[in-house]
């Protein structure tokens, strides 16, 4: 099965995850496994969603929150995939 490399970045995130009073964003990068790229695009989201950093409590929530995908790249299977994990958070308008 093809492995992707997906670059992902995130806006409008409370700034509750950093401790800041402004919203927040992050980059991350995450290696998936997939069939096609819209396969790997849905297991990374599935990643993202299971990560402690972003457990938010319901009333810290925003609607504004949202993830896009900067890119999504299918790289040769030999390729090193560590760590797969881990975000660059950043205070949003900075």
């Amino acid at each position: 099965m093809p492995l992707y490399r997906c670059l992902i970045c995130g806006e409008n995130f409370p700034g509750a995850l950093l401790g800041k009073r402004s919203p927040v964003g992050f980059y991350a990068t995450r290696f998936v496994e997939a069939a096609s790229r819209d396969d790997a695009e849905a297991l990374a989201l599935d990643q993202l969603r299971n990560e402690d950093e972003l457990n938010i409590p319901a009333e810290l929530r925003s609607e504004d929150a949202r993830v896009f995908f900067e890119e999504i790249t299918e790289i040769n299977a030999d390729s090193e995939r560590l760590p797969n994990s881990g975000f660059t958070f950043f205070v949003m308008g900075s």
